[in-house]
């Protein structure tokens, strides 16, 4: 059983040939085609950007969302389709943010980013505040991946009660990670600290993966806090 909450999605990689995700069309068309028979309604995927790696923008993105949308709907498959990006917090996303590059948002206003699985940006508290200066709603993707926050709880309660908001993987969850994943993504959960659950779905072996989720009773508890604003976008 798949909570109501979870019908949208706000992180996704399947825009094709733009990062790490879908490499082709076809690709792309039957992650989506999964997601759908799913019983997600809506998908806002958002390519990487990354100095170095992937330069994505909006002259990348909203091009082949065009495109993409265009394939969906020829192909019949029931589900409405949006694009923003995942952030890196790198010296590239400092620039964009120093230059009033306008950044690509989910409901336009917020902002998805993510930290280094090595280590968080030193300056990470002046990033987000400035973030919010500039009008936007930081949203911390997957912090239950990083694991050298997993001994410092307390970096996750103070943003939290600074106004980022934090989304989860569902794939987390259900300890694709592996466990220590798991059980702080749990965590997160049980304290209320979570916004938003993400499928972050790359690849097929993500969508066999969410294709077995079944929701218990006591996740289901957890979602029902009221907390999680998914059913908003």
């Amino acid at each position: 059983m798949r909570s109501d909450l979870l019908l949208h999605d706000m992180h996704s990689h399947l825009l094709p040939a733009l990062d790490d995700g879908a490499k082709h069309i076809e690709d792309s068309l039957s992650l989506i085609r999964q997601l759908s028979a799913l019983g997600y309604k809506k998908l806002i995927t958002t390519p990487h950007v990354i100095s170095g790696l992937y330069y994505n923008s909006a002259d990348t993105i909203f091009p082949a969302l065009e495109v993409l949308r265009a394939a969906v709907e020829k192909e019949g498959i029931p589900i409405e389709l949006d694009a923003a990006a995942e952030y890196m917090m790198d010296d590239y996303f400092e620039t964009l943010l120093a230059d009033k590059t306008p950044l690509l948002t989910i409901n336009g206003k917020y902002v998805l980013v993510e930290f280094s699985y090595v280590a968080h940006p030193p300056n990470y508290r002046t990033i987000f505040f400035d973030l919010k200066m500039a009008g936007y709603e930081p949203i911390l993707a997957h912090p239950e991946r990083y694991m050298y926050l997993h001994q410092q709880f307390e970096v996750y309660r103070e943003l939290f009660e600074t106004g980022i908001l934090l989304q989860v993987n569902l794939l987390s969850l259900m300890g694709y990670y592996g466990s220590r994943v798991q059980k702080v993504a749990m965590q997160l959960l049980e304290e209320g600290l979570v916004h938003f659950i993400g499928s972050d779905v790359h690849h097929q072996k993500h969508i066999d993966t969410i294709s077995g989720f079944e929701m218990n009773r006591s996740l289901e508890k957890l979602f029902d806090k009221g907390l999680l604003r998914n059913e908003q976008l």
